[in-house]
Formats: C-alpha cells, structure tokens, sequence
C-alpha cells in the first residue's frame, strides 16, 4: 500500500509522462461523501498480494442488499474471466475479490464487512481456492447513483489486499430483503 501511495505521490510531482490530475475537487454532499467519481475515483487500482505474488483486480461490481435496519453492499473484483456484470452463465475469472455485508456509505464512516478471496488458477494463494479475510477496512471515497467507491485494507493469513475499489452497480448482484 505504502508502494502505492509513493507511486501516486511521484506522478504528481511532474514531467511528460504525468498523469492529468483533477484540479477541482469532487463535489460533496452534506456528509463529505463525493457525489461523483471521475477521473483517479473511477479508476480501479486493486492488488492481492500473496507472498512474492501479485495479482491485480481489472473491474469490480455491486449489489445492494436490502434490509430493515439499512442497506448493505455485496462487491465482488474480478481479474480474468469476461466483462460486464456477473450472472450464472459467465465464465469461471482467474481471480475473484468479494466483499460482504459492508454499510452502502452515506458519509465518509469507515466500514466493515466479510472478505475472502477465490484463485481458481492456482497460483495466488498457493493451493487452496479460497481464504478469508481476518479483517476488512473501507473508507468511503464517492457514492453515485450507480458507483460505489472506497479505499479498501484486508488482510489475510499471508497476504493483503489494498488500494483504490470502484465498483459498478448491477442488478444481478441484488438481493432483495
């Protein structure tokens, strides 16, 4: 994560190669939560690493389950497999994140939830196909009505997963209450 930070601080500091940087600041709503995600906040930049492997997450959706006592998202991140939102007929992904049970933000309060990772090929986690996370952090970055996006810390027995997660709504991943 520190690796990250370095590399987004140095990009900042100029030259040819440096990335365009949003001047404006997002606006905010009430709470301080964005109210649009452009520019960094819609770029994915997610990594699991294990050990000395590194995999990185190339898109990620959501759901919105829904509940009497307030809403809670099902985010799943995605490395390999095809586009678009998930369904029954989709093809296996190399890698999958997914993040449950997380309070859908309606202001900047940190948030939980269960995490666990998939490898189906068989090289991230060094064997098995699952592991849970033993922590999940995420801050909330932006809400839109149909992105969510977070800073996202979890950890796992051997590795971590980190960095910026922006997902996209799709209703398949719904449930309803």
């Amino acid at each position: 994560m520190l690796g990250g930070l370095i590399a987004v601080l140095a990009s900042g500091c100029g030259g040819e190669d440096a990335p365009a940087v949003d001047a404006q600041p997002a606006p905010a709503d009430a709470a301080g939560l964005a109210t649009t995600c452009t520019g960094d906040c819609a770029t994915l930049d997610l990594t699991a690493s294990f050990g000395a492997t590194t995999r990185a997450f190339a898109r990620a959706y959501y759901g919105v389950t829904s509940a009497a006592g307030g809403d809670t998202l099902h985010v799943e991140a995605y490395a390999g497999g095809a586009d678009g939102c998930p369904t029954k007929a989709s093809p296996t992904p190399d890698y999958t994140l997914i993040i449950d049970g997380a309070d859908d933000p309606v202001d900047l309060t940190v948030t939980t939830g269960a995490g666990s990772v998939l490898d189906f090929v068989g090289d991230l986690l060094g064997g098995p196909l699952g592991a849970a996370a033993t922590s999940v952090t995420l801050t909330p970055v932006a809400r839109t009505a149909d992105v969510v996006a977070f800073t996202a810390a979890l950890t796992f027995d051997g590795g971590t997963v980190a960095g910026h997660l922006v997902a996209s709504h799709c209703a398949s991943l719904d449930e309803p209450s």
